[in-house]
């Protein structure tokens, strides 16, 4: 078995957003989508990843989802209000939560060890 490399966990938490779409998206996504395309790019720096969720039978989009990193809760707010889709009322409901990226290639490793998990399983369970 081949381990995957070690990284270092992020400085800055991160904030899941998973916002689902309602009856009133579709002309809303439509009149805000470059605004909100401008709003990323201009914050790019902030996301760790983003994009639109689409079902896989017709690729019709239902939602998105966004990894903002920030200090805190109230910081990843600030930067979501600041995108028309947020603040167009756009979305049915939007779910934040605390998340911890901690492997995958899009990562580049795992950001644990193991032998320390297995010293301190009380703190890891």
């Amino acid at each position: 078995m081949t381990k995957a490399t070690r990284v270092p966990k992020f400085a800055k938490a991160t904030y899941m957003f998973t916002c689902l779409d309602g009856e009133k998206t579709p002309p809303l996504r439509a009149k805000h989508l470059f605004g909100h395309l401008d709003h990323i790019e201009s914050h790019n720096e902030k996301y760790r990843i983003a994009g639109p969720m689409r079902h896989e039978a017709d690729g019709e989009i239902f939602g998105s989802f966004f990894l903002i990193e920030a200090d805190t809760e109230e910081e990843a707010w600030s930067i979501m209000n600041g995108d028309p889709y947020i603040s167009s009322g756009m979305y049915e409901t939007i779910t934040v939560n605390h998340f911890v990226p901690a492997c995958g290639k899009l990562l580049g490793g795992v950001i644990w060890d193991q032998d320390e998990v297995r010293a301190n399983i009380e703190k890891h369970t």
